[in-house]
């Protein structure tokens, strides 16, 4: 089941990551703006925050061995 997961996220990282700089980035995009702050910044903070919440879901969901000291 870890596998699953993890594979869903990587692949949330991924999409995430190419549809960003393909869709939101786009230059001299300054509208709409949110509270006076323009479009691309506070899209790439909210992307920032959905990428670390993606990577400690990820950390999370691991699917490694711990190795067995005998």
């Amino acid at each position: 089941m870890k596998s699953k997961i993890w594979t869903i996220i990587v692949l949330a990282v991924l999409l995430v990551s190419v549809g960003s700089f393909l869709f939101l980035f786009v230059e001299h995009k300054v509208e709409p703006r949110l509270g006076g702050v323009p479009f691309v910044f506070w899209s790439g903070l909210l992307v920032a925050i959905v990428l670390v919440v993606l990577t400690y879901l990820g950390s999370l969901f691991f699917p490694h061995e711990e190795s067995k000291k005998a």
